[in-house]
C-alpha cells in the first residue's frame, strides 16, 4: 500500500469513527457527512442529501453547491432498493427533481451522479448523492466502492445513535444494548478496512483527478494545437475548450502555458 493509498483509508476510517461518534440525526450530521463525502471522492464537486419522511418521499436536508432554501419544497421518490450504489446520468435524472436541482445549483446543470442509498434492515432511510457538472459517466468504479463504504458507515451510525437514543428513552439494559452496538460495529469497521485495503487507489494524484474531456483537451494542446483548433476538432465553443484548460490548470496546480505544456510531456500526453 502506497502513501496515497494509506491516506485515504485513513480518511475513510477518521470519517466512520467520526460518524460513530455523533449524537444526533440532524441536518447539520448531514452535512457534515456531505462535506466529507465530498472530500473523499474525486470527482465529486456538488452534492445533497434526501431522507425518507412520513409521505413516503425523501426531501432535502442539506446541500454542498446549491442553495438549501430552494430545493426545501422539492422531494423526491425512491423505488430501487437492490442497489448499493450507482451512477445516474442527465438524460436518467428524475424531470422534476432536475429541474429543481437546476433552479438551485450556484454553478452549471448537472451531467451525472453518484447515488448513494442508505439503508438500515433493508429500507432506504436516506439518500447521498453526489453531482458532477463536468461530464457523463464521471465516476469511477473506485469512487463507486469508496461511495459504498460511506454510505455504510452512514447506516452504522445512524442506527446506532437511534438505538442509543431508545436505550436513553427508555433507561433498560443500556450497558449490554450499547456493548452489542459496539461489537457491530467493530465487525463493519474490520469488513470496511479490509474493503478499503483492496480499494486501486494509486489513480488519485494529480494526472489521474483529470476528466476525461480535460485529458484529451491538454492532450491536443500539447501536440501544439491552438484552442481554435482544438475547438474545431471537438466540434466545441471555444470558450468551452477556455473553460476546461482552465480546469486543468487549476486541478495540477499550474499558472502557465509554459509549466503546463512542460507537465504535459512529462507525463506522456
Amino acid at each position: 500500500m502506497d502513501k496515497k493509498e494509506k491516506q485515504l483509508m485513513i480518511q475513510l476510517i477518521e470519517f466512520l469513527r467520526g460518524t460513530l461518534n455523533a449524537d444526533d440525526v440532524s441536518p447539520d450530521f448531514f452535512q457534515t457527512v456531505l462535506i466529507k463525502a465530498i472530500d473523499l471522492i474525486p470527482e465529486a464537486q456538488a452534492g445533497a442529501v434526501t431522507v425518507a419522511q412520513d409521505d413516503g418521499l425523501y426531501h432535502f436536508v442539506a446541500t454542498s453547491g446549491f442553495d438549501l432554501k430552494g430545493l426545501s419544497k422539492a422531494s423526491h421518490a425512491y423505488n430501487d432498493n437492490k442497489k448499493k450504489a450507482f451512477v445516474v446520468n442527465k438524460a436518467d435524472f428524475d424531470k422534476k427533481t432536475a429541474k429543481a436541482l437546476s433552479k438551485a445549483s450556484t454553478s452549471k446543470a448537472v451531467k451525472s451522479a453518484l447515488v448513494l442509498p442508505v439503508k438500515i434492515t433493508g429500507k432506504v432511510v436516506a439518500v447521498l448523492n453526489l453531482y458532477n457538472f463536468e461530464e457523463e459517466n464521471a465516476f469511477s468504479k473506485e469512487s463507486l466502492n469508496i461511495g459504498e463504504v460511506i454510505a455504510v458507515s452512514l447506516a452504522i451510525a445512524i442506527k446506532q445513535i437511534e438505538m442509543v437514543n431508545e436505550l436513553r428513552d427508555a433507561r433498560t439494559s443500556i450497558k449490554q444494548e450499547i456493548e452489542i452496538i459496539a461489537q457491530e460495529a467493530a465487525i463493519y469497521a474490520r469488513s470496511l478496512t479490509s474493503r478499503v485495503e483492496k480499494l486501486d487507489l494509486a489513480k488519485y494524484d494529480r494526472k489521474n483527478a483529470l476528466s476525461k474531456r480535460q485529458e484529451q483537451i491538454l492532450g491536443f494542446l500539447a501536440q501544439g494545437k491552438s484552442v481554435a483548433q482544438i475547438s474545431d476538432i471537438l466540434d466545441l465553443r471555444r470558450q468551452t475548450v477556455r473553460n476546461y484548460l482552465s480546469g486543468v490548470y487549476k486541478t495540477v496546480g499550474i499558472s502557465t502555458r509554459k509549466e503546463l505544456l512542460e507537465w504535459a510531456r512529462d507525463n506522456d500526453y
